[in-house]
């Protein structure tokens, strides 16, 4: 790999984690936030935005391998992750904006109206049994495994790491710190920052949630640019001079 790559200078994290505190401290900026918080604001747009540059990146990716299909090392199970991971982000992405609902002004179609929390068109919001699906607790899960452990797993146990990376795209594992520092910062926010803030449009927790999950989604575009010159690099070892 190499080290003069942008993923290894000290640069990136800390600019990272300077926009991730400055987020969070738009929550004392009350002035801002009608147009940061709302539904189609600026952090859920940089969301869905996010989720659609790194889909992008994964098909990219996805396409990369199988057009070398003959020639490549890539095994099956890992082109599918590329895969997987690509529509994953996608539908993440439509997700986000509602399938360009509001965009499109296409109105949400009774039935689901009834079952949608938001009366809008996606899944995320749709009530069970009087709960909402936990997909929250889920998108943890996921970073937590794919972009935090596993990482971390291979560096201290550089069999796993070799073995696991035949599978699976393994990132570097510091890109893993941006989601553990969002995750507890969020939850910082929520005990410095509940007492200042004043915009009772939008209640704090959802301000706090809408923040904590554009930050996560912003950070996986990084995760599939790691992924996809990981991937050049390991196939035209040329690019890495």
């Amino acid at each position: 790999m190499n080290k003069i790559n942008i993923f290894y200078k000290p640069t990136l994290y800390v600019t990272v984690f300077v926009y991730i505190v400055a987020t969070y401290l738009t929550l004392k900026l009350s002035g801002l936030a009608p147009s940061l918080y709302h539904e189609d604001g600026y952090f859920e747009n940089l969301g869905a935005l996010s989720l659609f540059i790194a889909s992008v990146l994964m098909f990219y990716a996805f396409y990369y391998v199988m057009k070398r299909r003959k020639t490549t090392k890539v095994l099956w199970v890992k082109q599918l992750a590329y895969l997987g991971l690509a529509l994953l982000f996608f539908f993440g992405a439509g997700e986000e904006i509602s399938w360009g609902q509001r965009i499109f002004g296409i109105q949400t179609p009774e039935a689901l109206a009834e079952i949608n929390e938001q009366d809008e068109i996606n899944i995320h919001n749709i009530e069970f049994g009087g709960m909402v699906m936990p997909f929250e607790s889920e998108f943890d899960v996921f970073w937590g495994f794919f972009v935090f452990l596993i990482p971390l797993a291979a560096v201290f146990i550089p069999r796993f790491g070799k073995f696991s990376s035949r599978f699976i795209p393994i990132v570097h594992w510091g890109l893993g710190m941006f989601f553990l520092f969002n995750y507890l910062f969020a939850k910082v926010a929520k005990l410095a920052f509940a007492a200042g803030y004043s915009y009772a449009k939008v209640p704090f927790i959802q301000a706090v949630q809408e923040i904590k999950e554009s930050n996560y989604e912003f950070f996986y575009i990084f995760v599939c640019l790691f992924i996809l010159l990981d991937l050049l690099r390991s196939e035209q070892p040329a690019l890495a001079e």
